[in-house]
């Protein structure tokens, strides 16, 4: 073998021997997250996907009283009425407290909706609702656009993928593991931006 090919032999093992040590290092962050919150919420956010999510912000909601939501991402498509329905929750718990946010379809888009919203309702902390495996990447990507405001997560159990043993599940692996690609290179982006 050419020295050359020595070369690329060795800086790719070296590549994927760092890449397999900071992707388990994320899977273990993501499997052991628990939510941490503070006594009391203002501004809640949850970033659409799974109803699970969905689930967990309006328990949220119903814990604080006084508190604003916003459903980050919502499909056109879906009205205020069709998602009090799916979602079990009252009129006057949607009426009162609940924003639909149609502007994102990405987590970046997420970010920039949610930033608009804590500026006019003049939050300085927000508890974020998405799945674990989505957490890390959101944070970073909602920093970047929120960079003052408090960000704190609340993290929920994915009801459309199994995180046990993702190691055996081909589709959950490939699923965190393009996840993972994508904080990597959010959180590139956000040191470039700096």
């Amino acid at each position: 073998m050419p020295f050359r090919w020595k070369i690329i032999a060795a800086a790719v093992f070296i590549f994927l021997c760092l890449w397999t040590g900071a992707f388990l290092t994320f899977m273990a962050e993501v499997e052991n997250r628990l939510p941490a919150l503070p006594h009391e919420i203002n501004g809640i956010v949850v970033l659409t996907g799974t109803p699970a999510r969905l689930t967990a912000g309006f328990d949220l909601l119903k814990e604080n009283v006084g508190a604003r939501l916003l459903v980050s991402g919502v499909n056109s498509k879906v009205t205020r009425e069709t998602l009090r329905q799916a979602t079990g929750q009252s009129a006057e718990l949607m009426d009162c407290c609940v924003d639909l946010g149609r502007l994102a379809r990405n987590t970046e888009g997420n970010a920039y909706e949610t930033s608009l919203w804590a500026k006019s309702n003049d939050f300085s902390s927000l508890a974020i609702v998405t799945s674990a495996y989505h957490m890390p990447r959101s944070l970073v990507e909602l920093k970047r656009q929120m960079p003052d405001i408090n960000l704190i997560a609340y993290p929920v159990a994915s009801d459309t993928l199994e995180l046990t043993g993702w190691w055996k599940n081909p589709r959950a692996f490939m699923v965190v593991a393009g996840e993972f690609n994508k904080y990597v290179f959010s959180l590139v982006r956000a040191r470039l931006d700096d």
